[in-house]
């Protein structure tokens, strides 16, 4: 019987995931998980059809004590509608990755504090916290908030914004369930800067094979392709998570998808086991002789946090509406 590319990539050991907070778009993949992020949420808050959210989110913040200032009331509402539409998308694939507002990422606290109240949103919609998926900037402060509630919370942390091995590894010894290298971001620098070859596909290669081969838990979830190429090329890294112009593609390809990282590929990663978990100094230093990594990590940070300000412009907006409270 012939299969489809997307079946052959789960037979490869690949978790495909769709890249995307259209609910519409969901329902057409048959996707084990689904996750959003700032610019997502953006793009589906100016989507009509989400009005009911929206407002559903500008009521929540509404309602909040009086003592709540209208910044925090502003970012409840974001939080809110995050799980408003993670709770949706949860119930049509089983699993939901959300995000820590990017402009904590440099404040450990303040991330496992944000993260624990998405917890408790979930918890409120019925969602398990199994269910769900807490994602985070991959800056040191980042990745120490994820060691916390993974190892204190039990909380399942989603390392994002990852462009170097540096990163990966740091993630992986904090004990996180998965980190989320960009393969298109990547591929984009390298083709700038004349780098042979695909860098994205390369670097997250080289992450897979890297903790494959020291054993970590944590698994990988190549993010941001531009191509089905690139999706291709990465057959058989543990979690892929693409958008649903990739996905719908796919299909129509008659080339069969070859597992392209298995557990023997392992064998071909000439790199040393190094430890950064403890040591600040040497992750930021060793991370800053990245040029890719530190440029493309900055620029997605930015991005999201311009697309969570857009988001919150139109929450604004809806404040200044006639909503009625709903009690």
């Amino acid at each position: 019987m012939t299969t489809t590319p997307l079946k052959q990539l789960q037979v490869a050991g690949t978790v495909v995931i769709a890249d995307t907070a259209d609910f519409a778009k969901i329902a057409r993949f048959d996707a084990s998980e689904g996750t959003t992020n700032p610019s997502l949420l953006y793009k589906a808050a100016k989507d009509p059809t989400y009005e009911s959210l929206i407002r559903a989110a500008v009521e929540y913040a509404k309602s909040l004590d009086t003592a709540v200032t209208s910044a925090e009331r502003l970012s409840a509402a974001v939080d809110f509608l995050a799980v408003q539409f993670g709770t949706q998308i949860y119930s049509l694939t089983g699993r939901i990755s959300t995000e820590v507002d990017v402009a904590l990422s440099f404040d450990a606290d303040a991330t496992v504090a944000s993260a624990l109240r998405l917890l408790e949103l979930y918890k409120a919609q019925g969602v398990p916290r199994e269910a769900v998926r807490i994602k985070i900037s991959g800056t040191w402060e980042g990745i120490q908030a994820a060691r916390v509630l993974q190892r204190d919370h039990g909380a399942s942390c989603l390392v994002t914004v990852v462009f170097s091995l540096v990163q990966a590894i740091a993630a992986a010894e904090a004990g996180v369930d998965a980190i989320a290298p960009y393969v298109g971001r990547l591929a984009d620098w390298g083709r700038l800067h004349g780098i042979e070859g695909d860098h994205g596909v390369a670097t997250v290669s080289k992450m897979q094979n890297y903790l494959r081969k020291f054993g970590y838990k944590t698994q990988v979830m190549a993010a941001s392709f531009r191509t089905t190429t690139q999706v291709r090329a990465l057959a058989g890294v543990d979690l892929l998570t693409a958008s649903p112009e990739i996905l719908e593609a796919m299909p129509h390809e008659t080339e069969p998808v070859a597992p392209k990282l298995t557990r023997n590929t392992v064998h071909d990663l000439d790199v040393p086991k190094i430890s950064y978990i403890n040591d600040e100094p040497k992750f930021r230093w060793d991370f800053n002789q990245d040029e890719c990594a530190v440029e493309k990590s900055a620029d997605a940070m930015r991005q999201f946090g311009e697309d969570t300000e857009r988001l919150k412009a139109i929450l604004q907006h809806r404040f200044t509406m006639n909503y009625k409270i709903t009690p």
